[in-house]
């Protein structure tokens, strides 16, 4: 498990590379496969950068994700955030904070390879179809 890790990020300077993440969102959405019960969690994250994604599975013997604390571990990566995110620190992708991490982590990297193939996104049609799949939805601006 990861700790206070948003104490850790604070000492970066201008010239240290960074990405500005304005939104951080979580869709809870049903699997359709008829053999997975349980759930995917989508983690997508906007930025100055573009879009990043990251899901994972969370199967119904597991342990239930709370969204709450979720929430509250990601609103501390709105804002600037130091490049490359997290990678020196240590955390645990089997525990619930270190899988929020690990979606954050992975969605930050995928924005970053988004945005050295191609320019931003100015339309993202997904987010509707995501809104109306899920059972769970949470939006952190």
């Amino acid at each position: 498990m990861l700790t206070n890790c948003a104490n850790h990020l604070h000492h970066f300077t201008e010239q240290t590379p960074h990405l500005s993440v304005t939104r951080i969102e979580l869709f809870v959405i049903p699997a359709l496969a008829v053999d997975s019960a349980g759930h995917r969690i989508c983690l997508r994250l906007t930025s100055n950068q573009g879009f990043g994604w990251s899901e994972l599975f969370a199967s119904d013997t597991e342990e239930a994700v709370d969204l709450d604390r979720w929430s509250d571990l990601l609103q501390s990566f709105i804002g600037s955030i130091p490049l490359p995110p997290l990678d020196q620190y240590q955390y645990d992708k089997s525990d619930q904070d270190g899988r929020a991490l690990h979606l954050f982590v992975t969605a930050v990297n995928h924005a970053l390879a988004q945005s050295a193939e191609s320019p931003p996104y100015s339309i993202d049609h997904e987010e509707s179809v995501l809104r109306q799949r899920s059972v769970s939805y949470v939006s952190l601006d």
